[in-house]
């Protein structure tokens, strides 16, 4: 899918791999984030067109005008899923819509999986009563 924009002067075409960079890089920044994941939108439909490349964490759905989006997020443990979910969307729609210049009419972000303390630091001694 290409976001296309066309006036009489001529036209602008934006690769969906730009757009899912625009997004991935505003919603990194968020704090609670940390990281993405690549889960496919259709597997039956990739499957189809012979893609099996390796899956973007976001999704662009062109609507007319409009841009669809859903982005696979990670989050910290101990960290309220509410608030970093609404400022991912937030800072999404900001990005694309300043950058690409098309409306995003709807964000779905996708809670993906929470890490635990224990999963950033593999190397730390467990601690067991013997």
């Amino acid at each position: 899918m290409e976001i296309s924009k066309y006036t009489s002067k001529g036209g602008v075409i934006i690769s969906e791999e730009a757009a899912s960079a625009i997004a991935t890089n505003a919603a990194k920044d968020v704090s609670g984030v940390t990281g993405f994941s690549n889960k496919p939108a259709d597997v039956v439909s990739t499957i189809k067109k012979g893609s099996l490349k390796v899956m973007s964490p976001v999704r662009l759905l062109q609507d007319g005008d409009d841009l669809d989006i859903s982005i696979y997020i990670n989050i910290a443990g101990g960290v309220k899923i509410q608030p970093v979910a609404e400022e991912v969307q937030r800072v999404v729609k900001e990005a694309v819509q300043n950058m690409t210049g098309k409306l995003v009419s709807k964000i779905n972000v996708i809670i993906a999986s929470v890490e635990n303390e224990d999963q950033k630091n593999p190397e730390a001694p467990c601690e067991t009563k013997e």
